[in-house]
């Protein structure tokens, strides 16, 4: 049976410092719902709420985003925001139906979709995750789409469609040439595929963009050992890494 990279540190949702990139407001009292930018009450609240969120302030963030979804329940930023809330408390029933509002509020919100995917894979709902990606991954104006692309190929890795893994990270390659994440999983997934030849390769890509860590050193190390015999490394627990 094929073993897998553990994705629990690489597919997580999106920062929310990401999340509110290039938005000039992010604290302030909750009283200063209407803005000068003309935005809607829902829409600052959410702001507001999403920030609390970013400093870890869970019920100031609750507070703020009930006042987002009191102006308008379907706002599709806010119930995201608060799917998110639901999530860090362990309330995943909660979490799991706010996000499928979010995504039913806005079908088109792929930031959301990203982060519910990470939720789902966070709970062991692998074919799920890798649903929601797909699902993503046509939205060519998203902004961190290589990202998207190389979780994709982590998610359909961890189901064994190794096919679909490669075609994730290539894609993933083609739209962020300079990181260096997917070259060092197309050099494992090229190993364990008994393709030592290419994995070398992925891997001095790997090395020129971030340097020789620990992890390509024993990366390393062991396409040598497969290059000498010819013959393919099936990763276990102690040989299968996460890129740092």
């Amino acid at each position: 049976m094929t073993r897998c990279p553990s994705l629990t540190s690489r597919l997580r949702p999106l920062s929310l410092v990401a999340m509110l990139a290039g938005s000039l407001w992010l604290t302030g009292c909750a009283s200063q719902a209407e803005r000068s930018d003309g935005s809607s009450p829902a829409e600052a609240f959410t702001e507001l709420g999403m920030a609390y969120l970013e400093q870890d302030n869970l019920p100031r963030a609750i507070a703020a985003l009930n006042r987002a979804l009191e102006n308008d329940a379907r706002n599709p930023q806010a119930l995201q925001a608060m799917a998110i809330v639901y999530q860090r408390q362990g309330e995943d029933e909660l979490a799991d139906e706010t996000f499928q509002q979010a995504l039913k509020a806005d079908p088109d919100y792929s930031r959301a979709r990203n982060n519910y995917a990470a939720f789902l894979y966070d709970k062991g709902r692998t074919a799920e995750a890798c649903e929601q990606l797909e699902l993503a991954s046509r939205d060519t104006q998203y902004a961190n789409r290589a990202q998207l692309f190389a979780n994709l190929g982590q998610c359909y890795w961890e189901l064994g469609d190794l096919a679909k893994a490669r075609s994730g990270f290539e894609r993933a390659q083609s739209l962020e040439p300079r990181s260096p994440r997917s070259y060092f999983a197309l050099a494992e997934l090229e190993l364990m595929l008994g393709n030592p030849e290419h994995a070398r390769q992925q891997l001095d890509a790997y090395i020129r963009l971030a340097g020789m860590t620990p992890n390509a050193q024993a990366l390393a190390n062991d396409i040598a050992v497969a290059r000498s015999g010819n013959t393919a490394v099936t990763p276990d627990s102690d040989t299968v890494r996460d890129a740092p």
